[in-house]
């Protein structure tokens, strides 16, 4: 305990900078906020240990530990807020099934009981269908929804 206490009241200012940088950088590898405010937290900390809390690593610590409770709670909000608020035109990006919703499909085969097979590009889907309507093979059909890897489609209208 006692090398522990000789050496935060001989550590200079810039160890606060490293300690605030590695917890940034981890930070920026996970990216989710938790690692920011005590990395934060540790870059004040420095500065202050310029300053007024040179040498008293009581005051710095318990600094460390204010800031980053304080920033946790009160911050937290307002990063997510910003985050989630970010404005973009791909709606769909990380949802692959919800942009397959209004191409357009050829029926594979002609469907039996509303199901059977349509071709999308160059891969063949599963495909459901209303069982009262009568689709042939080579049918025009657009994908309304998708269940899992089965498309839901319609004739196009």
């Amino acid at each position: 305990m006692d090398s522990f206490i000789t050496m935060m009241a001989e550590m200079p200012f810039w160890y606060w900078w490293v300690l605030g940088t590695v917890l940034l950088i981890g930070e920026i590898v996970t990216g989710t906020t938790y690692i920011l405010w005590p990395a934060v937290a540790a870059f004040i900390t420095g500065f202050f240990d310029l300053g007024p809390f040179d040498g008293n690593w009581q005051l710095q610590l318990f600094l460390f530990a204010g800031i980053t409770i304080l920033l946790t709670i009160f911050a937290t909000p307002y990063a997510k807020a910003w985050v989630n608020n970010e404005k973009t035109d791909k709606v769909n990006l990380n949802e692959r099934g919800a942009q397959k919703v209004g191409k357009r499909v050829v029926a594979d085969e002609d469907f039996s009981g509303g199901t059977g097979r349509v071709r999308l590009g160059d891969t063949v889907w599963s495909a459901e269908a209303d069982p009262a309507l009568s689709v042939l093979k080579g049918a025009a059909l657009e994908i309304r929804e998708v269940k899992g890897t089965v498309l839901v489609v319609a004739p196009v209208s």
